[in-house]
């Protein structure tokens, strides 16, 4: 598919973690013109405000001209009150917020290409996880929405607004399992005796080494358990208390939760 050849304008409306993971991420890549940041508090912007695309409104009215892309990343409740106020510009919609379907933004915008996106938080180092769904999209829009996200990480198209709330309970709600999966191996690294700096290097390096490892290996998750686990060693060992307190069990129960709980939402 043909790129673009002109760089982007971004409105994003809203600049809290998410939005400012994407911009971050955004800021590092070069086909980008203009990003116009929307949002009635000036702080959450502030620390982007050293680049020259950057520009902050508190308001959509303060748009110089219509964006390529609308991107909300705002509290799903917030919404109802701040979609009518982009109604009049004819451009692609997108939007970040969780536990809302294609549907209910087609209440708002019946005639605008339309995509909800799930990334997460690693965006902002290029290392995230993005699904995106459409409704309709042209050759040239598709390009320009792929031109935002593709290059943040992973990215996929899903079919339904299902596929999305799957991907809110994989690799949206990801990272926290991650983090709290070091916080755990940080906190048995002091139980061993170790201060908490270095408990915490420990954990950090041990999942950042293993997660470079799999990137770079052709093998599956399982293969590579298996070739760090020695028989009737201290891998092993650990490995048996695992399987016994049923880590797998729990992992898929606190999966399906959070998809519920997306599902929840939405519905």
């Amino acid at each position: 598919m043909e790129r673009p050849k002109e760089h982007l304008k971004i409105a994003l409306v809203g600049c809290g973690a998410m939005g400012s993971a994407l911009l971050k991420g955004w800021l590092s890549l070069d086909h980008f013109e203009t990003f116009w940041i929307i949002t009635p508090h000036k702080e959450s912007v502030d620390p982007f405000l050293g680049d020259s695309r950057v520009r902050w409104l508190t308001s959509p009215q303060d748009l110089p001209q219509t964006p390529d892309l609308i991107v909300f990343a705002v509290k799903p409740f917030l919404l109802e009150e701040i979609l009518p106020l982009y109604q009049s510009f004819q451009t692609i919609i997108v939007s970040v917020a969780a536990g809302k379907s294609l549907s209910f933004y087609e209440t708002y915008f019946p005639n605008h290409p339309l995509i909800r996106v799930m990334p997460n938080l690693p965006v902002a180092f290029h290392a995230g996880v993005v699904g995106l769904l459409a409704n309709t999209l042209g050759l040239s829009q598709q390009a320009k929405v792929e031109m935002c996200f593709q290059q943040l990480g992973f990215s996929l198209w899903v079919k339904s607004d299902e596929d999305i709330d799957k991907l809110t309970a994989i690799s949206g709600s990801g990272p926290a399992y991650v983090f709290y999966f070091m916080e755990a191996l940080t906190e048995a690294a002091e139980a061993l005796g170790f201060d908490e700096k270095t408990a915490s290097s420990l954990a950090l390096h041990t999942f950042v080494g293993a997660s470079l490892n799999a990137l770079a290996s052709n093998l599956s998750s399982t293969l590579l358990r298996q070739q760090v686990t020695s028989a009737k060693g201290t891998t092993a060992e650990a490995l048996h208390v695992l399987e016994e307190g049923d880590f797998k069990k729990l992992m898929k129960n606190a999966v399906m939760a959070a998809f519920e709980r997306a599902k929840a939402l939405r519905e």
